[in-house]
């Protein structure tokens, strides 16, 4: 699945009147949507930039070329799940992972957690962001335990999202803000009240998102459709947000390859 993206920025008091204008545009009601998104990190190191390239001999054997392999990068992941006020309003403590959390969907259900990755947006200058995505469902067990043991990972930091969802033709316009609190060493065992979530931008600004779905990326008919009809909705919202492709390096998921500290010993006087 690859996704084609534009991104704009719309102020906190201006909320309101746009998500009017993009219900009037889609002449749909948009759809509530409250979502946490708990970040992991592969527990081993990236290699060092270029080392792929120091590794092993230089000689040709047979007078034949052999390619040097090709270092691979390590990306974040994520998991998702879908929430409501309630679940985070309720008195009483809620569980906010393991298999009480999960427990069964039933057939035909959406499933409450799934397992997110974005990649790196590609370089291709078509107006548009586009990046490769996959998503999958969690039917039951605990997500947590599963993340640590697949990979394996480690956990890094959780954060929410809420906002409206409208769909206009093949366009999903998502306006939304991240939201978060006190972060710890592992996911909160129970939901945090709604009230106590704090806007990750102090200016409380929202973010519009407009996205295309495209399932046969290498069918450039398909390809082009999609593209076309984002921009066409980028034309249709000029004058209320103005829909733009971010930085590519900003939507970076790769973990980043640290050097070690140099060592601070000191040579001692009158050491040979």
């Amino acid at each position: 699945m690859h996704e084609l993206l534009l991104y704009g920025q719309v102020p906190a008091p201006r909320h309101d009147q746009v998500l009017k204008i993009l219900a009037g545009v889609a002449a749909l009601q948009p759809r509530r949507l409250l979502a946490r998104h708990i970040i992991y990190k592969p527990q081993r190191a990236p290699d060092e930039p270029g080392s792929h390239l120091r590794r092993g001999g230089t000689q040709a054997i047979g007078g034949k070329n052999h390619k040097q392999p090709v270092a691979k990068d390590l990306y974040y992941s994520q998991l998702v799940q879908k929430l409501s006020e309630e679940d985070l309003n309720r008195s009483g403590p809620q569980p906010s992972n393991g298999s009480s959390s999960t427990g069964g969907t039933g057939s035909g259900a959406e499933p409450k957690w799934t397992i997110e990755f974005q990649d790196v947006p590609d370089t291709g200058d078509r107006g548009v962001s586009i990046r490769m995505t996959t998503s999958t469902g969690i039917l039951s067990g605990d997500p947590h335990a599963y993340m640590l043991s697949n990979g394996p990972n480690q956990f890094m930091s959780e954060y929410y999202v809420e906002g409206h969802q409208i769909v206009h033709g093949n366009v999903v316009v998502f306006l939304h803000r991240v939201l978060h609190d006190s972060s710890g060493t592992s996911p909160k065992a129970n939901l945090p009240k709604f009230t106590e979530l704090k806007p990750f931008d102090p200016s409380g600004a929202y973010i519009l998102e407009a996205k295309v779905q495209v399932q046969e990326f290498n069918n450039t008919n398909v390809l082009e459709a999609g593209v076309d009809e984002l921009k066409r909705f980028q034309s249709q919202m000029k004058g209320c947000v103005e829909l733009s492709v971010p930085d590519r390096l900003s939507l970076d998921t790769r973990v980043k390859y640290k050097a070690a500290a140099p060592s601070s010993k000191k040579a001692q006087p009158g050491a040979r």
